[in-house]
């Protein structure tokens, strides 16, 4: 942290600056991303507009100094090129290195998620056939019946419910008070 009045000024003033320099590089960002997916939407009329929008933008920045003017110059022959380019015929497919390797990571997860996937699925077919196995070791008897009930897995949800509805019937009565039985009676 400075000592001196002067120094502690210039924080204030630089970290002012910075946040004026990001807004106009933001804005000239933003310019030329709405450009290229107009590029890529092969919308000529709405390119040719945002073109000069984004040419605006860049000149911006560069008269601000928030980039140096042959950057400036670079940019806006890029957007000069892919709008002659989509204007000629050409297919054009602007991705940045991020946006592909964005894309790479994104496959490779998915494809370690449908690895690991399939590797659960054999660990419990390989388990449930392990114990299928022991238990026909042990009791054979056991093994067929078990074997019987995992074909008809929907059977014993049925009788479940079948089961429930009686016990529903065979409920207690509820108790009733001696008022209650007085005006049932008078009833």
């Amino acid at each position: 942290m400075p000592n001196i009045k002067s120094a502690e000024k210039r924080v204030k003033v630089s970290s002012a600056k910075k946040l004026q320099n990001k807004m106009v590089a933001s804005q000239m960002h933003t310019a030329i991303k709405k450009f290229n997916a107009a590029i890529a939407a092969n919308d000529v009329a709405l390119a040719e507009k945002l073109m000069a929008e984004a040419a605006s933008k860049i000149d911006n920045a560069a008269s601000k100094k928030v980039i140096h003017k042959n950057n400036a110059n670079r940019k806006k022959s890029q957007i000069a090129k892919a709008l002659y380019q989509l204007k000629s015929g050409v297919i054009v497919v602007k991705a940045d290195a991020k946006t592909l390797k964005q894309a790479e990571q994104k496959a490779a997860a998915q494809r370690k998620a449908e690895e690991k996937a399939a590797a659960i699925a054999a660990w419990k077919e390989d388990k449930a056939k392990r114990e299928s196995d022991k238990l026909a070791k042990k009791d054979p008897k056991a093994a067929k019946k078990a074997e019987k009930t995992t074909k008809t897995a929907k059977k014993p949800a049925k009788a479940k419910e079948e089961v429930e509805a009686p016990a529903a019937e065979a409920a207690p009565k509820k108790k009733t008070t001696k008022k209650a039985k007085e005006t049932a009676d008078a009833e």
